[in-house]
């Protein structure tokens, strides 16, 4: 039921992306986190596998939300093309045999397990920016529905940067695909410019979902730079009635590295902002690593954490109040090639999402975080969140599902630890709406 997006609550929206998907935030696995360019077919037929098998009789992950298995570049035969480019004279892409034998086979395999399938286009490695001037996004999209596959993620490394364009071909195909735009939005160091105004791409929307940051890291900072630079980008663009992020056309801060080089309490904290944020939730983990499977489950099919990240009140979430304290960071780096970065974070944070009312009654998710390396005692004033909440409420811890003890007005919550947590569902209470 949570799944479900009322429809009233969409035709505001008039500017999505028109072709029914993502009307909850996309689900999902794609390879570059985990493999880069070291994928072929039978890796992917493996991870699609993982993604629907259930283990030690719980739900799998395909039946808690995560439908979609994309592969991530690497695929194509880079320098069989025309002017060594991957793309033949007719302007179809070549793809590696040797890795991928039978790419339609692959998809026809997961199609038959009920898992859909994402490509990639616009590639970074083997980039075509130079040798082919303007791309070939009919080919590429032809050949994307030929394929059978459910999905395309057009990254911004080769010549083809008009998303509006790989829309109308896209949608031209008669076959229903997920859109992800990857362009440039300011977020790395390039001498190619998006065509278009963000304010022009943000506002008509022509994909499901949308890149607002650099390439995130296997780094908690990294995540946590990630989100915030999307609040700093998005605000010029957005107002409580137009947010940027919403049903069809959701704002990315880039895939999930829960699991991968994270502490599982840096994992939790990662994956709770995500859902805070209204994000789309794709994984970036070996799924066939059993250890690293198990230890991710409760965290990633966490059923309230799945409900507050896909649940629609009319806002995706938004940052609520940050520490007056700074410090450095480590050093992050980015992608391969960008140039490492030294910045400057709060101590810690607070987040918060609306959420459906009960009852007539305002709730409110509520993420707050220590960023910092030592224990920090946060207050959280529920004022502060929402003036809907009032002074008194009940509270959920969203991990667990229990019910917890809140101060009125406000609680302190001691002594969190180093990029630890708190992940909460307010509810407001009948006799605490303020005068």
């Amino acid at each position: 039921m949570w799944r479900f997006v009322f429809l009233a609550s969409l035709l505001v929206y008039v500017h999505s992306l028109d072709n029914g998907l993502a009307l909850t935030p996309p689900m999902g696995w794609r390879s570059w986190n985990h493999y880069p360019a070291d994928i072929d077919q039978i890796t992917i037929n493996g991870q699609v596998e993982a993604i629907a098998e259930r283990r030690h009789g719980k739900p799998s992950l395909l039946e808690v939300g995560y439908s979609h298995v994309g592969l991530d570049d690497a695929w194509q035969d880079c320098g069989a093309g025309v002017n060594r480019s991957f793309h033949d004279a007719k302007g179809f892409p070549i793809i590696n045999t040797t890795r991928f034998p039978n790419m339609k086979a692959m998809n026809d395999k997961a199609h038959s397990l009920g898992v859909k399938t994402g490509w990639y286009s616009n590639n970074c490695l083997c980039s075509e920016a130079r040798t082919q001037p303007g791309g070939h996004r009919l080919q590429d999209s032809e050949v994307t529905a030929l394929l059978g596959f459910d999905g395309i993620k057009v990254d911004g490394c080769g010549p083809a940067l008009d998303m509006f364009e790989w829309t109308r071909l896209l949608n031209g195909t008669q076959r229903p695909l997920l859109i992800e735009d990857c362009l440039n939005k300011k977020y790395w160091t390039s001498d190619v410019r998006t065509p278009g105004p963000i304010a022009d791409v943000i506002d008509r929307c022509p994909s499901n979902l949308y890149r607002i940051s650099k390439d995130i890291a296997p780094q908690f900072l990294s995540a946590m730079f990630n989100v915030n630079y999307g609040v700093r980008l998005l605000a010029p663009y957005q107002n409580k009635t137009h947010p940027a992020s919403r049903p069809g056309c959701w704002s990315y801060p880039d895939m999930l590295q829960v699991g991968n080089g994270m502490t599982l309490s840096e994992s939790r904290t990662h994956f709770a902002l995500w859902c805070v944020t209204s994000a789309p939730l794709i994984l970036g983990y070996d799924m066939t690593n059993a250890t690293i499977y198990d230890a991710m489950y409760p965290i990633v099919s966490n059923p309230q954490a799945l409900a507050i990240n896909q649940q629609w009140a009319g806002w995706p979430g938004s940052l609520v109040k940050n520490a007056s304290e700074y410090f450095d960071g480590d050093t992050m780096h980015g992608a391969q090639g960008s140039t490492p970065e030294k910045i400057s974070f709060a101590l810690w944070q607070i987040w918060s999402k609306p959420q459906p009312q009960q009852r007539g009654l305002h709730q409110e998710a509520v993420l707050i975080i220590n960023l910092s390396d030592e224990p920090q005692d946060i207050t959280l004033v529920y004022t502060d969140v929402n003036t809907a909440l009032g002074t008194k409420v009940t509270a959920i811890d969203v991990w667990t599902g229990q019910g917890m003890h809140v101060e009125q007005s406000s609680t302190i919550f001691r002594n969190l630890g180093p990029h630890e947590s708190r992940f909460l569902l307010l509810s407001a209470t009948s006799d605490a709406l303020i005068v």
